[in-house]
């Protein structure tokens, strides 16, 4: 009777937490590859029917803990050299593919949740001439702002590829838990997140809180060995024109800007070391969808969005 009790008292225990945060080297070395691919559906103007298009985002990065620091701290040097963008054959133009320089060099604070405690540029770009289009217009004609749309609708499709920045792209995810973690427990964490620089106001960003739910799956098997699976859920819903015009103090009619929306809802995978817990795979999907409305008729773009990622860990010694 004892023995059987035992067995039960065994197969109905709930596994004890684990921890997960970050274990850090000093002298590892590692490189990812990040691969991202839009489908997309286009609409401008007055044009009434969406049109489709693709885009891909592709880019490497090399990650070396160069010192380790109190309360597991690493201290990290950051190289993103080069940003690779694709946009899709239509039917007025071929496939067109631009390498960007981009020469990132960062040292990085990272603890061991994944937060960038610190950031130091240690290559500052040089400054560039303002290339930023006159989108919009007030109705007077007065007040005029030179909002860079191009550069907004450029950061949504990084944001939607977790391709942008490396505050919100994959490259430090997933956010991890500050204590141990069950199975199926979960946790929430927000980064911030810059869509659109806005000129007139000091050259301020409209920073975006980007809220994520991530869920602990529990120790899995991947290709052949054991490993942490984790799991993060993104939904936003938001008009980014109500904070640029708020930092620009103006109303929508002197502005030119009545809405710029953007919906996005999407879930990420990640594979992470058994022992260090560096992720080894990402895998992300997104939908979602952006509007850019004007206060002057005919002055709209529209994009329906269904986007696919993953970071791939393709070294490490």
């Amino acid at each position: 009777m004892i023995t059987t009790l035992a067995a039960i008292a065994m197969a109905t225990s709930v596994p004890e937490p684990v921890d997960i945060g970050r274990v850090f080297t000093k002298g590892e070395k590692l490189q990812y590859e990040v691969k991202s691919t839009i489908q997309a559906q286009i609409r401008q103007g007055e044009l009434q029917t969406f049109l489709p298009q693709d885009f891909d985002i592709n880019y490497k990065f090399t990650t070396e803990v160069v010192s380790l620091k109190a309360d597991g701290i690493g201290e990290i040097r950051y190289s993103r050299p080069t940003v690779t963008e694709i946009e899709g054959e239509t039917a007025d133009s071929m496939p067109k593919t631009k390498v960007t320089k981009l020469g990132w060099l960062f040292l990085l604070e990272v603890s061991p949740i994944n937060d960038l405690v610190k950031m130091t540029d240690l290559k500052p770009p040089a400054k560039k001439k303002d290339t930023r289009i006159r989108a919009w217009s007030s109705a007077e004609g007065e007040h005029v702002q030179t909002l860079d749309v191009g550069q907004f609708i450029g950061e949504i499709h990084r944001l939607s590829l977790f391709a942008g920045g490396v505050d919100s792209a994959l490259d430090f995810s997933p956010k991890l838990p500050y204590d141990p973690v069950a199975l199926g427990e979960t946790w929430k964490r927000t980064v911030g997140y810059s869509p659109q620089t806005l000129k007139g106001a000091g050259d301020k960003s409209a920073v975006q809180r980007l809220d994520y739910e991530y869920t602990y799956r529990g120790i899995v098997e991947s290709g052949g060995r054991k490993v942490h699976r984790v799991t993060a859920d993104l939904k936003l819903d938001t008009d980014a024109a109500k904070f640029i015009n708020q930092a620009l103090r103006m109303r929508p009619d002197q502005s030119g800007l009545k809405e710029m929306k953007l919906i996005l809802d999407a879930t990420i995978e990640f594979v992470l070391d058994l022992k260090t817990r560096r992720t080894l795979e990402a895998r992300a999907k997104s939908t979602g969808s952006v509007k850019i409305e004007g206060t002057e008729l005919g002055n709209t773009y529209e994009e329906k969005i269904n986007g696919g990622s993953t970071m791939t860990l393709v070294a490490s010694k």
